[in-house]
């Protein structure tokens, strides 16, 4: 009865996955990151019954990192310069979403908001920090 079971859960998993993969693809040539994040999550729920969907995402944990490692570089007037221009992209953001007169506007607002709350939430290995915090509280 245990191998049944296992055998139809691992099969609505691999159907999941496989299913927000196809979406993914299906839904790649919308605007904005299209699908990207379905796809890695795709991926994700393919890793929990498979090792090789696993080694994907590990490979992908890791060229993120090196990402950010390029990224937000250590060197403290780089630092200063993300903490002065995200907080001006920010409100310029706002500013733009608040006048929304235009779709363009509407849209560079979206982009300028969002970007600028991630670099400032990067820079100075910021989200490391609370989630480091956050992994002793629990």
């Amino acid at each position: 009865m245990k191998r049944v079971l296992r055998f139809w859960k691992v099969f609505i998993f691999d159907l999941v996955g496989i299913a927000l993969m196809i979406l993914a693809i299906l839904t790649g040539w919308l605007p904005g990151p299209g699908g990207i994040p379905l796809f890695i999550l795709g991926l994700s729920v393919l890793a929990i019954h498979h090792d090789w969907a696993q080694k994907y995402i590990d490979q992908l944990k890791d060229y993120v990192d090196s990402l950010g490692d390029k990224i937000f570089v250590e060197d403290k007037d780089v630092q200063l310069a993300y903490d002065i221009i995200c907080p001006v992209m920010v409100a310029g953001g706002i500013y733009l979403l608040w006048l929304h007169n235009a779709t363009w506007q509407i849209t560079l607002g979206i982009i300028l908001l969002f970007t600028g709350v991630t670099v400032l939430i990067g820079n100075r290995k910021r989200w490391q920090r609370f989630i480091a915090k956050f992994k002793r509280k629990t």
